[in-house]
């Protein structure tokens, strides 16, 4: 297995306290990032994240400051890849949000654990994901 890691930020006009408000309900990313379709929040604080590729995947919290405006979460360890997922053994993604003038920063940060045949192909799924992760976020506050 081999680290890729891919980096990507948006500045946007909402104030940094208003877009970590947003950005932090993990429940409520289905309605902004567009390669997910829907979010159950199990009784564990896992998250089952059903994705438009049709696979689903078991992600929790990992650390969240609320002072330095930061949330990451990682897969669930253990589960199986479903078929038609990605074969990825870790994940962690990272959301930074920092205030910028009147406006904010957020930088988005996904760490995968992928197999060596995927190492060259996986920073363009994963860009994609964080692409549509910041769209949906210029769509709710504007850049």
């Amino acid at each position: 297995m081999t680290i890729v890691n891919v980096n990507k930020s948006v500045k946007l006009k909402a104030g940094a306290a208003e877009v970590w408000n947003f950005v932090k309900d993990f429940a409520g990313f289905a309605s902004w990032q567009p390669h997910i379709t829907s979010v159950e929040m199990l009784a564990n604080g896992d998250r089952k994240v059903l994705f438009k590729r049709g696979n689903t995947m078991l992600d929790r919290i990992k650390h969240q400051d609320d002072g330095a405006m930061t949330l990451t979460y990682e897969l669930v360890p253990g589960q199986e890849t479903p078929a038609g997922a990605p074969p990825i053994k870790s994940l962690d993604a990272t959301f930074v949000v920092t205030a910028d003038g009147t406006g904010s920063e957020v930088s988005y940060t996904i760490e995968a654990d992928v197999p060596p045949p995927m190492v060259e192909l996986a920073p363009k799924g994963i860009g994609a994901d964080i692409d549509g992760a910041l769209a949906g976020l210029v769509t709710q506050f504007g850049n």
